[in-house]
């Protein structure tokens, strides 16, 4: 729950930045008028921007220790393709949705001396929505961006793969197996979380549209809703946390 506080501040914190650093551009484009002079006109003509992307990202999880003393988690790598569209309402806010098929991987090691070889590789796809405001910075072609907002995702499919093992009186014996995950009561498939990020942007004018633009952004994914419900006498929520950075080209009109 202190993580959760944390990184919650964090994000309201990166917001207010950017707010902040846009209100005094405003305040200063005010005083300009009232000197009698016009303050010079930003380069904003396209409204609707629609574009794609795709880049790597990692998974871990969060989750009560209780009964996985023997157990280690770590982050795998997975990827996060899809679509963005954008709406700008001023030169410096818009509003941003991403609709990805987005992969969000991780690995469980046993570490008991002799379970040593065993380990589980969990492998999760998610239909994915983050809606994000979006504060802009910079000049007319290099931007930086600022994001915050939530999202909501759809699990849709799921397998995991490894190594278990078999013992009798005296043998311990490891065996690889892969298999599909099969749903039921026990999981939550729609979650919904906190996401937020920088960015960086650069506008040119391009084959497609009068404002081409290529950017780069770093988003951190915090799930708030459990994808599993826990049993019928014991609760055993589960959380996913992913760190995405994506390469996005956008057609602008």
């Amino acid at each position: 729950m202190k993580n959760i506080f944390i990184k919650a501040i964090v994000l309201v914190l990166l917001c207010w930045t950017a707010v902040e650093a846009n209100a005094q551009v405003d305040s200063k484009e005010i005083v300009n008028i009232e000197k009698g002079s016009l303050p010079i006109q930003p380069d904003f003509n396209a409204k609707w921007s629609i574009g794609m992307k795709m880049g790597p990202n990692w998974t871990s999880i969060s989750q009560s220790n209780s009964g996985r003393i023997d157990e280690t988690y770590s982050p795998l790598l997975g990827l996060d393709p899809g679509i963005q569209v954008r709406y700008a309402f001023t030169d410096w806010l818009a509003i941003r949705a991403d609709l990805s098929f987005m992969t969000r991987s991780y690995r469980m090691d046993r570490n008991l001396h002799y379970l040593d070889p065993v380990y589980t590789k969990y492998n999760n796809a998610f239909i994915t929505l983050p809606i994000m405001a979006d504060f802009s910075f910079g000049g007319k072609k290099l931007q930086g961006h600022a994001y915050c907002g939530g999202y909501g995702a759809f699990w849709a499919f799921a397998d995991k793969e490894g190594k278990t093992y078999w013992m009798t009186d005296y043998y311990v014996y490891f065996e690889d197996f892969n298999e599909q995950r099969q749903f039921n009561n026990e999981d939550q498939r729609l979650i919904a979380g906190a996401v937020g990020g920088l960015g960086l942007s650069y506008s040119f004018f391009g084959p497609v549209s009068k404002k081409d633009v290529i950017s780069i952004d770093v988003l951190y994914y915090y799930d708030l809703v459990s994808h599993h419900k826990g049993y019928t006498h014991l609760s055993d929520p589960r959380y996913l946390n992913t760190l995405s950075i994506t390469l996005g080209l956008a057609f602008s009109f």
